[in-house]
């Protein structure tokens, strides 16, 4: 179904966008 791709995005979205802000910490 289209549903479980909607939140396996989400969560990839999710995930890249968590691990962007770790590293903006870890660097900053």
């Amino acid at each position: 179904m289209e549903f479980q791709f909607l939140i396996a995005s989400f969560l990839a979205f999710t995930a890249v966008f968590l691990a962007i802000k770790l590293g903006q910490a870890l660097y900053d």
